[in-house]
């Protein structure tokens, strides 16, 4: 028997999603409470494929674009693992989106909402044990019913807050715990189970879809190489920097942040997949380099033995 692959896996979730839109559309529909008058009229892609050198170097950045019938734009991202940045890059990409809406000399009345839909497998904020759902918009401080404007907003689900075989009255919640639940548990053995509590029939072609690209062999090998990528150097080489800033930098976790960086450097990457991930733009790795190398020299001075 197959074994299904995790939907929190961020490359398992994208090769699901984006080869059934539907499935896309309604998750999207349901996760944000839309109404039918309002469900989305279209999906753009904006990188589909996901290459192989992508999955070895461990920095893939999931971004499915939508566009709904009334011009809205969605961001949707699955964050398999935290790191420091993410809110920062968040944030980033999304008014991005929403200001490359225009060409040069075009009227700010053409832009339309950006909404950011970010499921993350990990608990953000651990304070509110009872909320999964979070809903970031520009609002006043003191007054928060005042909204400045909506066009650019961030909902943020937690999954491992996610009670299985929970039941809501209204419709429109029991729809998005549906699709959530799935995300979170469809992996889990026990299919049939699941399916039988679901009330939207669209999650049991999830299933079936989900089932059929976990039988792919080279989907599944493609997804062993991201899970292990991200299990092992992804978070190793993060803690690595991180430690390295609060104990002084250590010569040889610095030396493996460098040789990384220069090795995803000369195979063609791009300075926001590094960043996304390690911190580091063009500007901070120069610094660390210059640091890297005052401290071997001072750890000569001192006639201590640096590879």
């Amino acid at each position: 028997m197959t074994k299904i692959l995790e939907p929190t896996l961020d490359y398992v979730f994208k090769k699901l999603f984006v080869t059934k839109i539907n499935l896309l559309t309604d998750l999207i529909n349901s996760v944000l409470f839309i109404s039918e008058d309002n469900i989305i009229k279209k999906v753009e892609i904006k990188n589909p494929e996901i290459l192989p050198d992508h999955i070895t170097e461990k920095y893939i950045i999931l971004d499915i674009y939508a566009v709904d019938n009334n011009g809205n734009q969605y961001d949707i991202e699955m964050q398999a693992v935290k790191y420091k940045y993410y809110p920062k890059r968040s944030i980033f990409y999304l008014c991005k989106m929403f200001s490359n809406q225009l060409n040069s000399g075009q009227n700010y009345d053409l832009l339309e909402p950006t909404i950011g839909i970010h499921f993350l497998n990990y608990i953000e904020y651990k304070e509110y044990q009872k909320k999964f759902h979070f809903c970031f918009e520009f609002r006043e401080r003191k007054h928060p019913e005042l909204l400045y404007t909506d066009d650019v907003s961030l909902h943020i689900f937690e999954l491992p807050k996610i009670l299985t075989g929970k039941k809501y009255s209204n419709k429109l919640k029991q729809k998005q715990y549906e699709w959530l639940d799935f995300i979170k548990n469809a992996n889990k053995g026990r299919d049939y189970m699941l399916k039988a509590q679901y009330l939207n029939p669209l999650i049991y072609e999830a299933f079936d879809q989900l089932t059929k690209i976990s039988s792919d062999n080279k989907i599944r090998t493609e997804a062993e190489l991201r899970e292990k990528a991200l299990k092992n150097k992804n978070s190793e080489l993060y803690a690595a920097k991180e430690e390295g800033k609060n104990e002084g930098r250590k010569e040889g976790e610095i030396s493996n942040t460098i040789q990384m960086i220069e090795k995803l450097i000369n195979s063609g990457s791009q300075w926001q997949f590094i960043e996304q991930v390690l911190g580091y733009n063009k500007y901070s790795f120069d610094q660390l380099k210059k640091e890297y190398n005052a401290f071997k020299k001072n750890m000569s001075r001192n006639n201590f033995n640096v590879e």
